[in-house]
């Protein structure tokens, strides 16, 4: 994971992007979106969508379209140009992945498919349970002290 996230700061560097900027590419290559659903998405404010959009449109990065069904509203849509720069830092590793996979037998490629879909299978499950979680409140929990006091209970 550490690795990745590397990875992802070399590449968000060399493309000038902020990270909340590339997140934001990242979901906009999937499916064009309004303001509203892209920082649900991005789980920001409204406002912090706002500026999101506004620096990758001026970086050209992404345009402002009118919606197709609703004219009142606005779409952002990540442009063919700017698709095509990311996925040319992203391309060299999907292709490395998949020279390693082309290493292994059969055995061992449903070995590493069970693997990695048993682990995702687990983290979504730990997603939604942190998701149901409250949200706890500032100053009330002081992680020393709690870590100190199971200490002393063991």
């Amino acid at each position: 994971m550490q690795l990745n996230e590397e990875i992802g700061y070399q590449v968000r560097r060399i493309m000038g992007l902020k990270e909340t900027d590339y997140a934001a590419m990242a979901i906009l290559m999937r499916e064009p979106m309004g303001p509203s659903e892209l920082a649900r998405a991005l789980h920001i404010t409204s406002a912090a969508a706002t500026a999101v959009v506004d620096r990758l449109v001026s970086a050209g990065h992404a345009v402002r379209e009118p919606h197709p069904e609703d004219r009142r509203r606005t779409i952002i849509r990540a442009v063919d140009a700017s698709r095509a720069k990311t996925m040319e830092h992203v391309h060299p590793m999907m292709n490395m992945v998949e020279d390693e996979l082309k290493k292994l037998d059969q055995h061992g490629r449903d070995a590493v498919l069970q693997f990695l879909t048993g682990t995702a299978s687990c983290l979504e499950s730990n997603r939604d349970e942190l998701k149901g979680r409250p949200v706890q409140e500032q100053g009330t929990l002081d992680i020393w002290e709690t870590y100190g006091a199971s200490e002393e209970q063991s």
